[in-house]
């Protein structure tokens, strides 16, 4: 217990930590360059820019974490929190992951969960009718005479893999599904479906890339096991996609 929850702490611990040791190093190198030969007015103007840097990553981070338990308002305001969480937070944690000697996975999984957490206070309860949920390729059946390819109607619900709970839960929520065999084609089908939720299956480095990607929309992120190993015969429970799929209908 204790380890999960320190895996699930660890972006948010690892941002918090990095915007101190930015914050502290700004400060030491204005107070070195002070005594040793005062500032110039190029020197103000450097450090005033970097300053105001540190304070928006600072103000954003404090309103990211806010949002984790308070729904934010203004639609323009969460599209910026997720801008920032994907193309500056998560690289800075990724950088102190690799220092700091991390496996890439749990540092994946925490910040799935964060981004989670943001989605789940901001959006649960909004009714959406275009809810999208998407699938990976290798849920299904290497034994399968089918190949499911984008359509999940085409699962013909024999029991031998997680499709048939995916494909009944599609039909019992009348939402839209779709089946991915990779990064591109995820894309291609979210910028074509527009959905105002995506609720997406896949392993730690294709979620995170897929919730990196597409920004603009929200995504619940629900990770899927690898009994036999990485993009073989994965599995995904139906009660976890059941939940997610209340939260936002």
């Amino acid at each position: 217990m204790k380890k999960e929850y320190f895996a699930i702490i660890k972006f948010p611990m690892f941002i918090s930590i990095s915007l101190l040791i930015i914050t502290l190093i700004f400060f030491l190198m204005v107070l070195g360059s002070y005594h040793r030969l005062g500032l110039s007015a190029w020197g103000n103007i450097i450090y005033t820019i970097l300053f105001v840097i540190i304070v928006m990553l600072i103000g954003t981070w404090i309103l990211a974490l806010v949002s984790t338990h308070k729904k934010i308002k203004p639609p323009w305001l969460r599209m910026y929190l997720s801008w920032m969480l994907v193309n500056i937070y998560y690289p800075i944690a990724r950088i102190m992951g690799r220092i700091s000697f991390q496996k890439m996975d749990t540092l994946q999984e925490s910040f799935l969960y964060f981004n989670n957490e943001i989605v789940v206070t901001n959006h649960q309860g909004m009714h959406y009718s275009n809810l999208l949920l998407l699938l990976p390729h290798c849920l299904q059946s290497s034994q399968c005479k089918i190949r499911i390819n984008n359509n999940i109607v085409e699962c013909e619900e024999c029991g031998g893999c997680d499709m048939a709970k995916m494909k009944a839960l599609a039909r019992n929520y009348q939402i839209k599904t779709a089946v991915a065999s990779g990064g591109s084609l995820a894309r291609k089908l979210v910028n074509e479906t527009q959905p105002d939720m995506i609720i997406a299956v896949a392993c730690h480095r294709d979620l995170t890339e897929g919730v990196r990607d597409s920004w603009r929309f929200p995504v619940y992120a629900v990770l899927n096991e690898k009994p036999k190993g990485p993009c073989f015969e994965t599995t995904v429970s139906a009660s976890v996609i059941d939940f997610a799929i209340h939260k936002f209908i």
